[in-house]
């Protein structure tokens, strides 16, 4: 183990770091969170980015959530936190240190390497809100580094009291086989796979300006992240009766939704050497319907299996009838995290958990909310894990 000081030589990022733990939901650390969303809704390019748009109203909700919450004082942070996140997400690193801020915890983020416009205005954000005095000792407790060598986060694991770990499978088993302390624990947000579940019955009746609602919340779901993201939705299952003219009369909506949007031409040309991919190697497509070139719809047989491996990227859609709920289990493996539905009541969701015992999902939420990340993810409490507890007798 590496002493901090010693650390703080080989990453200049480190020099002024001081380690602070203080008890979850702080109201300290609660009023950054509110000052962060308001600084950030001052800056004028966020209507550009509907990920900071999201993050704006998702800071605000989470400060009235939490505000007036009931604490223990008798826990606190575990101490250093090291955030390793996804390169592919603009955004991630930001509830990352959230989720590492509110429990209490100092925090080292290793920020996405990539030029993201929505990562250059988040930190500009984060740098005023340190300068102000009453949030000094977040400015020195919290560091933000960006850096491609393998040896540093082998030299961070050693001081850190926890590891969030953000990625795809291979990059989540190479990070865990780096000594960490011996108490030190590991939150791992591995590879994952979603969808969305729609109700045939329910859907059908909607008029056309309801339905429009409907797909505009599917539209934020699926295109905000290119369906990048691990609770994107990849997979549309049809419950109920096969409705051809209601899939077709969504898609020409969605359609219609998504031709505002901008793609660059590696965008495109990625979304379609893939569709070129899976229809040489992918022996489950029936038909293929091109709405445009920003959707594809690809029916598939329902013999199909492991469809954790069908991906879509960029308004890539893959689409399955099922006559009940209940049918819908053949298809969950342990990589499903996200189900997002409509026309489904929440005792009828439950209901089928019960019955069914699924071996994957983890939440399982109304349309429109697959990119609310929430302290509850992946099956972690995260602010429990990421604190400790204080037992006097």
């Amino acid at each position: 183990m590496l002493p901090i000081n010693t650390l703080k030589k080989e990453i200049p990022e480190l020099i002024n770091f001081k380690e602070h733990t203080f008890e979850p939901y702080n109201k300290m650390a609660l009023n950054f969170l509110l000052e962060f969303s308001e600084k950030l809704k001052e800056n004028k390019l966020i209507y550009k980015y509907p990920d900071l748009f999201h993050l704006i109203f998702w800071t605000k909700h989470k400060f009235n959530q939490l505000y007036n919450i009931k604490k223990n004082n008798l826990k606190l942070g575990r101490g250093i936190i090291f955030h390793l996140c996804p390169s592919n997400v603009p955004t991630n690193f930001i509830y990352s240190f959230f989720f590492g801020l509110i429990s209490g915890n100092s925090n080292i983020v290793k920020i996405p390497s990539k030029n993201f416009k929505q990562k250059e205005i988040i930190l500009n954000t984060l740098k005023n809100l340190f300068k102000k005095k009453k949030f000094r000792m977040f400015k020195n407790s919290n560091i933000f580094i960006q850096y491609d060598d393998k040896l540093l986060t082998e030299k961070i694991s050693s001081i850190c009291d926890g590891r969030l770990i953000w990625g795809g499978d291979k990059k989540i088993n190479e990070v865990s086989k780096i000594w960490t302390p011996e108490r030190s624990i590991d939150l791992k947000f591995a590879d994952r796979y979603s969808f969305s579940i729609f109700d045939v019955k329910k859907m059908k009746s909607l008029s056309k300006l309801d339905l429009l609602k409907v797909i505009k919340k599917f539209y934020i779901d699926s295109y905000s992240f290119g369906q990048a993201a691990c609770n994107s939705p990849h997979f549309i299952f049809w419950i109920g009766k096969n409705d051809k003219i209601l899939k077709n009369k969504f898609w020409s909506l969605l359609n219609k939704t998504v031709s505002l949007k901008e793609f660059n031409n590696k965008d495109m040309f990625n979304k379609y050497a893939k569709l070129l991919e899976d229809i040489v190697y992918n022996k489950n497509f029936m038909k293929i319907n091109k709405f445009s070139n920003k959707i594809y719809v690809i029916n598939v047989k329902k013999k199909v299996k492991n469809i954790e491996n069908i991906r879509g990227i960029n308004g890539t859609f893959y689409q399955l009838n099922c006559p009940n709920l209940n049918s819908l289990n053949n298809y969950i493996t342990k990589k499903c995290q996200t189900v997002s539905y409509y026309g489904f009541k929440k005792n009828h969701l439950e209901i089928f958990i019960k019955k069914n015992k699924p071996i994957g999902i983890d939440r399982i939420v109304p349309i429109g909310k697959s990119l609310d990340i929430d302290f509850y993810w992946d099956g972690y409490n995260c602010i429990e894990e990421l604190s400790r507890y204080i037992r006097i007798e």
